[in-house]
């Protein structure tokens, strides 16, 4: 469809959802008209109701004869402000569809009745004549009764011009709008025609090129045969270094378990021969040399930590794990009995929610991510304030989520990738640069994943997402 055709079928959809828009205008206002005239007739009756004879002049006259009996006063007192409110309502009304419109008569007759109604009592009391009374209550209610005939006529009025209006305005425009539809169908249906030729010719150019091209695609179809021999030699080229890449990596995991089971043997031994001759020579080594010995030893542990989280790490690479349905608050609470001393020490609040969702993971491998996290969070806290660690839980359809969230010294979201790196380390503080790397090989191995959420100087908000499903992965 050219750019043309497509102009045209969006204004020939315009001017139908144009028309039909306006057709709903017209019925809603209709509608809306019916409506009002429904409610002013109802008001207006309701009206007569109440200061008819039945309602206010009825109730009025009944208490002239029975004074005694005050319900009849009560009833028209109350006829008398329901159809107070029929006034106003009436007038608001009359504003609204004809403007500045008032029922003086209406009003003056309804103040009558209601002065009467307080005075009457009064006069009972006093014993006033038949006549004296008879003058006093005496009204002419005509003018009222001719102004209500004569506004329900200016309702009516009022109703049905303006429903003339909206009908006449609703035909001008569908008028309007159906010119316009007939024109766009007529260019439509032209610029059809117009392309329909257009392809013709297209068409029989194109089978003058085919016949022509036809020994062309014979050799390309030899060329395709070939290229498609290449990509399966590369297919298999691809599958077997793969494999070879699957044995490499395999080589690497059993040289990191080696090479960090062999080196922890010698340098235990180095450890214990330093340690020892810190001890022995206490006395005589000068200030330097004491630094320096301690600078060894410090590096010695160093390097035992680095060796056995990379040993940790390697098992975790390389073992199966079974998983089972986890009570992580216990685990929390078994790991923070674990760190106990350090929390003492570090004045650290750790804060576990009371209500924990269950997980589907390996109890171990769990409580070595809890204890590397909670760890963490005491390593990195910020001097200036004590620590305070939130452990909670949540979950979606697909995952259960463990949030550890601390007010640490935090990290810069352009390191949040990083962190979990091996060997990367954004902080001197003490520590391998594996914990992380634990953490997120873990996490892999339960086909979940972990996340940081972070700013620098606001704390960390770690989140370990376990699926729900084995069919869930992330």
């Amino acid at each position: 469809m050219n750019i043309k055709n497509l102009i045209l079928s969006t204004l020939l959809l315009f001017l139908i959802t144009l028309e039909a828009l306006i057709a709903l205008d017209y019925l809603a206002q209709e509608k809306e008209m019916r409506i009002k005239r429904i409610e002013i007739y109802q008001t207006i009756i309701e009206l007569q109701s109440q200061i008819g004879y039945v309602g206010l002049i009825h109730n009025f006259k009944n208490y002239m004869l029975r004074p005694q009996q005050t319900n009849y006063r009560d009833r028209a007192i109350v006829n008398y402000k329901m159809a107070s409110k029929q006034v106003a309502s009436l007038e608001i009304m009359g504003d609204e569809l004809i403007g500045d419109f008032r029922m003086p008569e209406t009003r003056k007759m309804l103040n009558a009745y209601k002065s009467r109604l307080d005075k009457l009592p009064e006069l009972m009391i006093n014993n006033v004549s038949a006549r004296e009374l008879d003058q006093f209550v005496k009204f002419n209610d005509l003018p009222s009764r001719n102004e209500i005939e004569q506004i329900f006529r200016q309702f009516s009025d009022a109703l049905n011009a303006k429903a003339t209006r909206v009908l006449y305005g609703s035909l001008i425009a569908c008028l309007v709008i159906l010119i316009f539809l007939i024109v766009t169908i007529s260019l439509m249906i032209r610029s059809l025609f117009k392309e329909q030729r257009e392809a013709l010719a297209t068409s029989n150019k194109l089978n003058a090129e085919l016949e022509e091209n036809k020994i062309k695609i014979e050799c390309s179809q030899i060329v395709l045969l070939n290229v498609m021999k290449d990509v399966e030699s590369e297919k298999q080229e691809a599958s077997r270094l793969n494999k070879e890449l699957i044995s490499k990596n395999n080589e690497m995991e059993q040289f990191i378990y080696t090479v960090s089971h062999d080196l922890k043997s010698p340098l235990v031994t180095i450890s214990g021969f330093a340690n020892k001759l810190n001890t022995e020579l206490a006395d005589t080594l000068t200030e330097r040399q004491t630094h320096r010995l301690n600078r060894i030893i410090d590096n010695i542990n160093n390097m035992e930590r680095l060796l056995s989280d990379l040993l940790e790490l390697s098992k975790i690479v390389q073992q199966p794990i079974v998983i089972t349905e986890v009570d992580v608050k216990q685990i929390i609470l078994e790991q923070s009995q674990v760190l106990e001393d350090v929390i003492t020490e570090s004045e650290a609040t750790i804060n576990i929610a009371d209500s924990f969702h269950t997980v589907k993971a390996n109890e171990r491998l769990l409580s070595e991510i809890m204890l590397n996290l909670l760890s963490n969070s005491i390593r990195y806290r910020e001097p200036s304030r004590k620590l305070v660690v939130d452990i909670y839980s949540s979950q979606t359809d697909k995952s259960t989520i463990i949030h550890i969230k601390d007010n640490g010294i935090g990290i810069d979201p352009k390191y949040h990738d990083l962190v979990f790196a091996i060997f990367e380390r954004l902080s001197t503080n003490e520590g391998s640069g594996v914990g992380l790397t634990i953490v997120r090989t873990i996490m892999e191995k339960h086909k979940g994943r972990v996340s940081l959420e972070s700013k620098l100087g606001e704390g960390c908000h770690f989140l370990l997402e376990f699926p729900n499903h084995e069919t869930d992965r992330f």
